[in-house]
């Protein structure tokens, strides 16, 4: 066992191997700071790694929104199709977040989420492509948009409103009746009235990029420690003085918290209030059909999303709020199949490789939090960025390595205080 006399004191440590906290490594180690890592699993093979591997630039409305809680009722009546679940737990702090959730579903929240959402999204997808010419990562990239597709005709007008929304806010839409989808879309089932296609949207396969940006900053000099789980703190005159595991104790000038939906119970010690429940959801991954599509896809009215990774394709989706374990039930993984098949031309049959179920880290606004500790001089929070982890991951990153080294942020980062709540 690793004593805290047998260490020396650390520059940056990071708690959590994610997309966020891989990301803000990488920012770090190119500033020229020194960086250490602790997982209680192996980096890059957590929630992260599973999903869409959607780059969405588009997605500026947070999880908190109008017409969302009754969504989400109704959704509740018909249980075998709904895309959405809610985990009964009697914690008083679940409770709270709750109903916190439930307030924030208005018309405010999404004005004050706007901006900072765009700003961020944007950030991280110019990143994105940047990490990838420069750093030459072979992981599916793909810069072929994000398009939404509908059968039922409320929703696909529910779908046009939105995009004439975004384009009010300067996020590049197009919109396809019947006439055109399968023009550009070949892969739909002929029932499908039409889409919604976020050009500016790009996808690749999280769990390689995931490999390769640790293998990345490994090779920068990182100093990772896998399996070591954070057991709590040693905090004095306003500062964590050192980080306890069970393999020792990790000393460090600056600490970063970036565990994703295990943030709030990491930091239980730490006398603050990071707001932040599992969301699960569940992915199934199959070998590639012999109608693969073109690009990265949502299916309007089952909110499933379908991803083409070179020779896979992978199908994504539910939103179980509150629900702690990751163990995909087969139940979900076969209906997500049926609802991809409702959209798209699937083989008879599927060469499933991979099915699996990750937790999303959700704020009660829908707000990812990124910054400063109010009361830890040295301690920086970098959570609850629910579904969009992987796509904001580099802009997170750069920005958590500028304030670290006390520079000018990207943007403002006070609508992401953890001082909100």
């Amino acid at each position: 066992m690793t004593t805290k006399s047998d260490m020396l004191k650390h520059d940056i440590l990071i708690i959590g191997g994610g997309p966020i906290g891989l990301s803000s490594a990488y920012y770090l180690l190119k500033a020229g700071r020194k960086v250490t890592i602790l997982d209680s699993n192996e980096i890059g093979k957590g929630s992260g790694s599973g999903n869409a591997g959607h780059i969405v630039p588009s997605h500026i409305i947070p999880l908190a929104a109008p017409g969302v809680v009754t969504s989400a009722l109704k959704w509740m009546f018909s249980p075998s199709t709904s895309p959405f679940g809610l985990k009964i737990r009697l914690d008083p702090k679940y409770i709270a977040w709750l109903i916190q959730f439930a307030a924030a579903c208005n018309e405010a929240n999404v004005d004050r989420a706007l901006e900072p959402m765009k700003n961020l999204g944007q950030l991280s997808a110019d990143n994105f492509a940047k990490m990838i010419e420069d750093e030459n990562f072979d992981c599916h990239y793909q810069t072929t948009g994000f398009l939404n597709l509908y059968k039922n005709q409320a929703a696909f007008d529910e779908g046009k409103h939105e995009a004439e929304f975004m384009q009010e806010h300067g996020i590049p839409v197009r919109v396809y009746e019947k006439n055109q989808i399968a023009g550009v879309e070949p892969a739909v089932r002929n029932d499908v009235l039409g889409g919604v296609h976020f050009t500016g949207d790009a996808h690749l396969n999280p769990a390689v990029f995931l490999k390769l940006l640790g293998e990345r900053i490994r090779a920068m000099g990182a100093e990772v420690h896998e399996h070591t789980p954070v057991t709590g703190f040693a905090v004095s005159e306003g500062k964590v003085r050192a980080v306890r595991t069970a393999s020792g104790e990790f000393e460090a000038e600056q600490v970063i918290l970036a565990a994703g939906a295990w943030s709030s119970i990491v930091a239980r010690d730490l006398q603050i209030n990071i707001p932040v429940q599992p969301a699960r959801g569940y992915s199934l991954t199959a070998s590639a059909i012999q109608n693969m599509p073109r690009q990265a896809l949502i299916l309007g009215d089952r909110r499933v999303a379908v991803s083409p990774f070179g020779n896979h394709i992978r199908v994504t989706g539910r939103l179980e709020v509150g629900e702690f374990s990751t163990t995909p039930k087969p139940i979900w993984i076969q209906r997500l199949e049926g609802f991809a098949r409702e959209y798209i031309r699937l083989d008879e049959k599927l060469d499933i490789k991979e099915t699996w179920a990750g937790l999303r880290p959700v704020t009660p606004d829908g707000v990812p939090i990124i910054g400063r500790s109010p009361i830890h001089s040295n301690l920086m929070i970098a959570a609850g960025h629910a579904m969009l982890g992987l796509s904001l991951a580099p802009g997170t990153g750069q920005v958590v390595a500028e304030l670290m080294n006390g520079e000018k942020t990207a943007f403002d980062l006070s609508p992401f205080g953890v001082e909100r709540f």
